[in-house]
């Protein structure tokens, strides 16, 4: 059977690689205490799979994604699940003035409403399907609905200056549509900022066993690349593409030291001898191993 691309529909695609499921469960048990087993049930294997068109890699079979309890219990479980002072909500309310009408699509708790609206943009409008978060947002003032945006953009089309959403499209299996209705949302010229994780850098592409970026939470990986591709499918622009520099040297040590054990004992052997002040200074200012990336476009 074809697998077909969730960005273009279309049958070119490759299979990367297969995910075993009894380890990505006992993963997510010890470090979210979530049990994520019901997702998975008969399936011993998921696979990894790439769009030849525009670099994307997702996952398969469809099914196989987290729901309200997945999500309810992930953040009952583990406090910093909706993180603050996050490098993306900086950088994204920068892009936004206060006369913009704004839709945010997946605003979680509230931190970049709140952001927006010390900022002093006004003319707010947000998605949220976890009805704990939406209720308290509409009661702190937000206009928050517990709305798909393929079911919000058919009586809002062409209203926003604005459509974000920080750390959501990870989670969409369905690119094509999310991404349709999004931009039907959009007035003409109007920007979509968007920021996911950046699946190029080391901590992504040496861990693939890392547990969030796997399902139930997430359903695809996110690049440069596939970015750059993506108004050859869709009606937009790229206005602006930025990657978060990295900060995080102990993680990064972790992972390098992890990889090369298995793959070059000598380059591991030779990376322990090196104190870890001169990776701190190599590393400095590189973007291309930062966590997080985030984009911009502009309808056209």
């Amino acid at each position: 059977m074809a697998v077909l691309s969730p960005i273009t529909g279309s049958t070119n695609t490759s299979h990367v690689l297969d995910i075993h499921t009894d380890q990505l469960c006992a993963q997510y048990l010890q470090e979210t205490k979530v049990d994520v087993r019901r997702f998975f049930l008969d399936r011993p294997t998921i696979q990894l799979y790439a769009c030849n068109d525009t670099g994307y890699r997702f996952y398969y079979p469809d099914g196989i994604w987290g729901d309200g309890k997945f999500y309810e219990e992930l953040e009952a479980n583990n406090s910093w699940y909706y993180a603050r002072n996050r490098w993306e909500h900086h950088e994204g309310l920068k892009r936004i003035q206060p006369t913009d009408k704004v839709l945010e699509i997946g605003c979680g708790d509230g931190v970049f409403l709140h952001m927006m609206r010390e900022k002093g943009v006004k003319d707010l409008t947000a998605l949220e399907l976890n009805e704990k978060a939406a209720a308290q947002l509409q009661q702190a003032g937000f206009d928050v609905r517990r709305q798909f945006i393929q079911e919000f953009a058919y009586n809002h089309d062409g209203e926003f200056d604005v459509v974000c959403f920080f750390q959501v499209l990870e989670h969409i299996h369905d690119i094509k549509s999310f991404m349709q209705a999004a931009l039907r949302a959009l007035k003409p010229g109007g920007r979509m900022i968007i920021a996911v994780p950046y699946n190029n850098p080391y901590l992504y592409r040496h861990d693939v066993y890392h547990t969030l970026n796997l399902p139930p939470h997430h359903a695809g990986l996110w690049d440069k690349a596939a970015f750059k591709a993506l108004p050859e499918f869709f009606p937009m622009t790229l206005s602006y593409l930025d990657v978060q520099l990295l900060k995080e040297y102990k993680p990064w040590y972790a992972v390098q030291l992890a990889h090369y054990r298995k793959t070059n004992p000598v380059k591991a052997a030779l990376m322990r001898l090196i104190p870890s002040p001169i990776y701190k200074l190599i590393l400095a200012g590189r973007k291309e191993a930062g966590r997080n990336i985030l984009v911009e476009y502009r309808k056209n």
